[in-house]
């Protein structure tokens, strides 16, 4: 099936979704307990196999079967976008590290150049290269760069496709 790269995106997030749902159904399925008393001659009575599976309402094999299926059209649909997005992938590339960077500037500790009064016969001298001025700047650039990034990025993704295969797993 031939979708646009923005639909695939969506159908990869998703996939990703169903996996990590059917996940915490094979977490809660996997394990079940029971309380088992010991009879008048102090032996106890193991519950059945059919007890079990009533307890367990959902089998985790089908579910890990489920799973492995979710996970082979991820792979595949992964591929494709892959293949799909030469034509971006210097762009992605970038938009990824001016990510980073503006992680990084935002991260660093905010001050200014000044000089404080310490105690009588010392002050306190703040020498900073990158101060708050500079931080609020880049940031300011790095915001613009990336919006318009992520704008062509999106345009192309809504105007280039990809063949996928159909999609039919469900929870």
């Amino acid at each position: 099936m031939k979708m646009s790269i923005a639909r695939a995106l969506k159908e990869r997030k998703r996939i990703i979704g169903e996996m990590n749902t059917v996940r915490q159904r094979i977490n809660r399925s996997n394990v079940v307990q029971f309380n088992v008393r010991a009879d008048k001659d102090g032996n106890f009575k193991l519950p059945t196999k059919d007890e079990v599976a009533a307890k367990r309402r959902l089998c985790p094999t089908k579910l890990m079967d489920e799973w492995y299926t979710l996970r082979d059209k991820l792979v595949q649909l992964k591929v494709a976008l892959h293949s799909a997005n030469a034509g971006v992938a210097e762009s992605l590339a970038r938009l990824s590290e001016l990510k980073a960077e503006l992680n990084e500037v935002e991260g660093m500790s905010g001050f200014n150049n000044e000089v404080e009064d310490y105690n009588e016969s010392i002050k306190r001298v703040t020498d900073v290269v990158f101060d708050n001025e500079w931080r609020l700047a880049r940031t300011d650039e790095l915001r613009k760069e990336i919006n318009e990034l992520q704008d062509s990025i999106d345009e192309y993704n809504a105007t280039h496709y990809v063949d996928v295969a159909e999609p039919t797993v469900g929870c």
